[in-house]
């Protein structure tokens, strides 16, 4: 894109310029104004292309761009003569960087001077030169591209204004990917995106060369567990060996040695590979784009990227067998020795030493779980299965965070089912093997979406815990919250909230006792959810305040842990009205991605959001793709199941569908309060108070657990009496329901009450609605159309192709009664030929959608 009036010299216009991704983020640091913006970075991850870009986009737009490609041995001298032949001044033997001054001072418009393409170690020695440019010239602005990481250091101490752009800032985020795959017309999964990142470091060259692989194999360049395709891997392969192929014999080397350690300071280095000029080493490889400079390590540091770690070090094996695992076995033992179990068990398993690294995570379990989760999730999965049958507790570690659950023969084996025998093996020595058996059949159950099955066996447990805490607390107590975290999430998913609730407390407290944030926050959050999800405020508000106390958990799982508390803050802030604080967390909850135990919880939240928002359409839309999209974990049992259809049952009431309503009812057993409500909801609406009365009377509210249902159907009662002509019992209700509504600080029930309603029960109770007006969700009315049954069964036959003729022969009536109930069928429907009133039966759900024309 050019810029009006702008001059812009030299500015590259490569051909793949036009389809570069656009990087705001980078482009707002870019658009800071500063005196000096350095742009460093190794080789590949796009310096150049960031600043073309951002200049061809718009960027700096007031200025004048002089763009100066910078030779690796250029002098001072050299880049200012090169910067005046670019500004089209001729310069003689003498002092260029005056002439450059001049030149500079006599545009008419400020100039941004681009110079790039010169290493990292030349930066120091052009400093002083640049901020004598700098001084000279007012009006003129820097940006420099240099291969390699440039020290801050000197620039602080130079005293110019400087912005600096760094490797880490260039990386890719998965937000980008998505992006930049987007952009070329690739689509992956949500989650694919964020397994690229990780496993590719966000580095920009690599990213490029997943996109192709992407392209060319049409299929993701990550599997399932988010490590690279075997076509992405050969990829990487590739460029591992162009990039050795580059090096030195000395260089090469020395980084087929030091590939050992995934980050590596001088010293490590030098002790590695017995070189002393490691330092300069580490240098050299990073400008080839081989290691990354660590900008958060107090020292200077050099960081291998992961994928192409690997990559390198297969290399590193087929050359010199054994001495990259011989080196890391060293580092495993010396990060274990200085109690650094996760480094440590990650070295043991990448040297291959499995029953090493096994005893590392069982002795560390508590600590990996609370502080390196994602490094203990990368062990778990690189160790073979058979190396973990003496170690339970790691085995039934795997199971809980990796899944690797498909057909696994520890699911065919047989546990005792009464409980003495259960108590009797807690006290014994096979008492851990049992219950870490039981936790991962019971996991596999619920990963598969069998989660009554899945529940049955977690409750089981019970006795076995009991008698090992009694008897060999040791052997149970450090991995115990972890497990009640497991099986609490299991009696959620099946809508055991009061069993739910209790293992998350006491793994609250086991995680509070044993100082693990990641535990203290997954409870916290999750009891929240479980209090939000029954209607109960005030409790629900006091576990997100603990939650709240709790670290921040990070890495891989993260945000997974977080969901369970953003769920709840967004129910709450509905039930209180507070709409845009709700509308915040659902942003931040964004879509559930497949892997979302919690989806349904999560699709709860935004339809509940759009039901009160009138939203209706948008929110059924977006609620009917989300339940498609998890299909597998929506079966009979799912505590989803039962939300969702109630909810979906709200929505088509809220669009005035009362039929749509009345099908969508018929097809779950309602015997739960949470659809209850809504199927009472159909009738009252629909003109049937009676009918609503008495599917409400079918629960023990008061008992049910379900508060905000039994706050609705109060509600429903009380607007259903007013339709039976009975003033007292509806303002009886009315003035139950606005007291507990106050105890439950819940004033989105109240916009259920259609409005002709409210206003009768406010004026025969003189109790107006807690807290203010609110609005409501519902028309006073909802039309649905009803067919006789025999009108029913013209409209079957007729659907199924059936003439007038045999449509009377079938039913044994004339003609012309036939005709008489076509003429009652179109004008319910609204229709005025056979296919308008087949398609029309078909949406309101009087045919099934699915019946042939």
């Amino acid at each position: 894109m050019s810029v009006p009036g702008a001059v812009r010299t030299g500015v590259p216009t490569w051909r793949t310029l036009a389809t570069a991704l656009p990087r705001p983020r980078l482009f707002d640091m870019l658009g800071r104004g500063s005196a000096l913006t350095v742009v460093h970075a190794p080789d590949g991850f796009g310096k150049s292309t960031l600043l073309a870009t951002w200049l061809h986009r718009g960027g700096a737009p007031e200025r004048d761009i002089a763009w100066v490609p910078v030779a690796n041995d250029a002098t001072p001298e050299r880049i200012w003569s090169d910067a005046c032949t670019v500004l089209g001044e001729h310069v003689a033997p003498g002092d260029p960087a005056g002439r450059l001054a001049e030149v500079l001072r006599s545009r008419p418009a400020p100039t941004l001077l681009v110079l790039d393409g010169f290493p990292a170690t030349a930066l120091d020695d052009l400093l002083p030169a640049i901020r004598h440019l700098l001084d000279r010239c007012p009006s003129v602005d820097v940006a420099v591209c240099v291969r390699g990481s440039a020290t801050t250091s000197a620039v602080a101490t130079a005293g110019v204004d400087c912005t600096f752009v760094s490797a880490h800032d260039l990386r890719f985020t998965p937000r980008e990917t998505a992006e930049f795959f987007r952009g070329a017309g690739v689509e992956l999964g949500a989650d694919e995106y964020g397994d690229l990142c990780r496993a590719l470091g966000g580095l920009p060259q690599l990213i490029s060369g997943a996109l192709n692989v992407a392209r060319l194999h049409r299929g993701s360049p990550v599997d399932q567990e988010g490590r690279p395709s075997p076509e992405l891997a050969a990829a990487i392969a590739g460029s591992a060996s162009v990039l050795l192929d580059s090096l030195t014999a000395e260089e090469r080397s020395f980084a087929l040695c030091v590939v050992a350690a995934r980050a590596l300071d001088a010293e490590l280095a030098a002790e590695l590979t017995g070189r002393p000029d490691a330092a300069g080493l580490l240098d050299r490889l990073e400008a080839r784009g081989l290691l990354v400079v660590d900008e958060a390590a107090e020292t200077r540091t050099w960081v291998w990227p992961s994928a192409l770690r690997l990559a390198v070090l297969d290399q590193a094996r087929q050359e010199e067998p054994g001495r990259a695992d011989e080196l890391m076995t060293l580092l495993a033992r010396r990060h274990h020795d200085a109690g650094r179990p996760a480094p440590a068990a990650m070295y043991a398993a990448e040297a291959r030493k499995w029953t090493m690294a096994a005893g590392i995570v069982e002795r560390s379990w508590g600590q990996m779980v609370a502080e390196h989760l994602e490094e203990l999730i990368l062990v778990l999965r690189t160790i073979p299965e058979d190396f973990l049958q003496d170690h339970p507790a790691v085995l039934a570690g795997r199971a809980l965070f990796v899944q690797m659950l498909a057909d696994h023969p520890i699911l065919r084996a047989s546990l005792p089912s009464e409980p003495d025998d259960l108590h009797t093996l807690g006290a014994g020595p096979d008492a851990a093997n049992v219950l870490h058996l039981a936790t991962v059949q019971s996991l596999a159950l619920r990963v598969a979406g069998d989660f009554v099955q899945g529940a049955a066996c977690t409750r089981r447990l019970e006795p076995l815990v009991q008698s090992m805490l009694v008897h060999q607390p040791d052997n149970i107590t450090p991995q115990l919250p972890l497990l009640r975290v497991q099986w609490a999430i299991t009696f959620q998913l099946v809508a055991d909230l009061a069993e739910s609730n209790r293992q998350f407390e006491l793994a609250y407290r086991g995680g509070v006792a044993a100082d693990t944030p990641y535990i203290v926050q997954n409870a916290a959050g999750s009891s929240a959810l479980n209090w939000a999800l029954v209607g109960d405020v005030p409790r629900a508000r006091r576990w997100l305040a603990r939650e709240a106390t709790a670290e921040p958990s990070d890495g891989l799982f993260g945000e997974l842990v977080k969901v369970g508390g953003r769920v709840a803050a967004a129910l709450t802030h509905l039930d209180a009205l507070d709409v845009g604080a709700a509308e915040a967390m659902i942003d931040l909850l964004g879509a559930p991605s497949d892997r979302e135990e919690l989806w349904g919880f999560v699709a709860y939240a935004h339809a509940q959001h759009a039901l009160l928002t009138v939203e209706a359409y948008a929110g059924l839309t977006w609620l009917h793709h989300t339940v498609a999209g998890h299909a597998h974990r929506h079966g009979d049992g799912a505590f989803s199941r039962t939300l969702l259809t109630a909810t979906e049952i709200d929505l088509h009431l809220a669009l005035g569908n009362g039929n749509l309503a009345r099908a969508v009812a018929d097809l779950e057993p309602r015997h739960h309060p949470i659809l209850v409500v809504p199927d009472a909801r159909v009738d009252l609406l629909g003109g049937n108070p009676g009918r609503a009365v008495k599917k409400l009377a079918r629960v023990s509210w008061p008992d049910c657990g379900f508060p905000r249902a039994h706050l609705e159907a109060l509600l429903l009662e009380a607007a259903a009496q007013l339709d039976l002509g009975n003033p007292r019992a509806a303002a009886v209700c009315w003035e139950r329901a606005c007291t507990l509504a106050r105890t439950l600080g819940n004033r989105r029930a109240f916009t259920t009450v259609p409005d002709r309603h409210r206003r009768e029960l406010e004026a025969c109770s003189g109790i107006a609605v807690p807290g203010g007006p609110v609005g409501t969700v519902f028309p006073d009315e909802v039309a649905r159309v009803e067919l006789s049954p025999r009108e029913q069964q013209v409209l079957a036959l007729l659907a199924d192709g059936c003439p007038q003729s045999e449509i009377a022969r079938l039913l044994f009536v004339s003609p012309n009664t036939v005709k008489t109930q076509l003429r009652s069928i179109y004008r319910k429907l609204g229709a005025h030929t056979r296919v308008e009133a087949i398609t029309r039966a078909r949406e309101l759900r009087l045919l099934p959608v699915s019946s042939d024309l």
